[in-house]
């Protein structure tokens, strides 16, 4: 069902991410899965200096703009308490991507949150893995790219 529209790739992450950004014949990227719980949030400096269009001019394009900013889904541990879980968390993420993450969508039309994070399983008896998902901030455009 996916065809060539899922096209995997076995490489270091900060160096995908790099190439990703910068390789032309890669038309565009809806979804980054960062799935190392221990370490996930700590590659999210590769994302500092990403360029794609900003939501307002990507929203202007038709459905098909090749350049909006992507999901990233970032699988970590947190505390039991899902309130916890999402602070430490979010948290985590800014601190490592190096700028906020954008807050709730205050525009109507859009009723989804900017953050989302949802309990993947339970792996000890005081913390599960969770998944933190949100699309690349704008603020991460003008940060400095960090070399490889």
């Amino acid at each position: 069902k996916c065809g060539t529209k899922l096209i995997p790739y076995n490489m270091d992450g900060r160096a995908f991410v790099h190439a990703v950004n910068q390789d032309p014949n890669i038309k565009k990227v809806h979804h980054f899965i960062m799935n190392l719980p221990a370490s996930a949030p700590e590659f999210l400096n590769a994302f500092a200096g990403y360029q794609f269009e900003s939501s307002s001019s990507a929203a202007a394009d038709d459905k098909d703009n090749n350049n909006e900013a992507p999901w990233i889904h970032v699988y970590c541990f947190g505390p039991k308490d899902y309130e916890q879980a999402r602070i430490e968390s979010i948290q985590r993420c800014e601190a490592a991507l190096g700028c906020p993450l954008e807050p709730e969508s205050q525009d109507d039309n859009k009723k989804e949150s900017a953050i989302l994070l949802h309990v993947v399983r339970d792996v000890s008896p005081r913390k599960n893995m969770v998944c933190v998902s949100f699309r690349l901030p704008e603020a991460a455009k003008s940060l400095p790219r960090i070399s490889l």
